[in-house]
């Protein structure tokens, strides 16, 4: 049985131009592959959310290496339902500028989009909904959604979320969860949230397609990005399509970023290990060179507790999950917590998470 996750990560480096001068080295990872191997494949990359991505590395095997044909058939539908989500995602955010431009009110998204427009094949990255901030004018933003009839899905202290299209669309009040009953997280993105707004000033936001739709400077929405990732991660909420998205952007941006005030930044946030964790994994899977917080080499039992994390993934959750599962779900979590941000009780973690966790059960639906 070939090894499913060297097969995944090969796919995705050739797909993402890493290493195409030594794509004769891969094949033996593919050589033993039968058509059950690609069969599992090809749902690992859906539920990680990479489906489009490792089809792109799919094309640089010889034809004896690839999967059968049935198979590479779905792969091509799906190629066609992701181009058209991809189109789709931008007539929503044209159609966002139109309505908000009558109005002057200036629109900034939040990676998404502003990541996909970076990777080869901007729409072979996966999006799920549209992160948006107006600046200071979040409430005039919602009252004119809804006024348009705009459905409202859902309300929480960080964002509002309304239905567009078929598409949710997040507007954000804060860029992170500064409202958390786990206080030592909470504080971490309270002083992560001031130090972007002090980075950020009229001139800086970057214009993008549309005449009144912005994105984060490169400086900025590095760490962003990073504060998000370390996010999910603490949640068990993180995918191979976010190692990607960290690869990429970071690669892209190289030139752009300060990458002594970025280091600077993360270690006065208590985030080294962290992000000297993540550099290591993406540079070892994903060909990613890091240039700040250089990662330790040889930490493969890292490497092994992170990707167990991300193997947890599914792009859609069950439903119903039972309670073992849930405490199970907290108690991996605080360990997440001792590890990147030293020691926490049970106590100091889990019975506010247990609070917000029945709060959120008992919500009216």
């Amino acid at each position: 049985m070939a090894n499913l996750t060297d097969m995944l990560f090969s796919l995705l480096r050739l797909g993402q131009n890493i290493d195409r001068n030594e794509i004769d080295s891969y094949f033996s990872v593919f050589t033993d592959a039968d058509s059950n191997d690609w069969e599992q494949l090809f749902d690992l990359s859906v539920r990680q959310g990479v489906l489009l991505l490792c089809y792109s590395g799919l094309q640089y095997l010889p034809k004896e290496l690839q999967p059968p044909r049935n198979l590479k058939l779905r792969w091509c539908v799906n190629l066609v339902k992701g181009r058209e989500r991809y189109d789709h995602y931008n007539n929503i955010i044209a159609k966002l500028s139109s309505l908000l431009s009558e109005n002057d009110i200036n629109l900034l998204i939040i990676k998404g989009i502003t990541i996909s427009e970076l990777y080869p094949v901007p729409y072979y990255r996966e999006s799920g909904d549209i992160d948006i901030y107006f600046f200071n004018k979040p409430k005039l933003a919602n009252n004119l959604l809804s006024s348009l009839g705009i459905k409202k899905k859902r309300e929480i202290k960080k964002h509002s979320t309304f239905i567009i299209d078929g598409v949710p669309v997040e507007n954000h009040y804060t860029f992170f969860d500064t409202i958390l009953e786990f206080q030592r997280e909470s504080q971490l993105y309270k002083r992560m949230e001031a130090i972007l707004k002090g980075m950020l000033s009229e001139d800086s936001f970057l214009p993008i397609k549309w005449n009144n739709i912005y994105q984060l400077p490169p400086q900025a929405a590095a760490l962003f990005l990073i504060g998000h990732t370390f996010r999910h991660f603490c949640c068990l909420d993180i995918s191979i399509r976010q190692m990607c998205d960290w690869m990429i952007f970071f690669s892209k941006y190289e030139k752009c970023i300060d990458s002594e005030l970025l280091s600077s930044q993360i270690t006065e946030l208590g985030l080294e290990k962290f992000v000297c964790h993540i550099n290591y994994l993406c540079a070892d899977n994903l060909g990613f060179r890091p240039y700040f917080i250089n990662p330790e080499r040889g930490k493969k039992t890292t490497e092994k507790f992170i990707l167990k994390i991300i193997m947890r993934y599914r792009v859609r959750t069950k439903r119903h999950i039972p309670v073992f599962d849930v405490l199970r779900y907290f108690f991996l979590r605080n360990n997440i917590y001792k590890k990147y941000l030293g020691k926490v009780s049970i106590t100091e973690f889990l019975l506010p998470e247990l609070k917000s966790y029945f709060v959120y059960l008992l919500k009216p639906r």
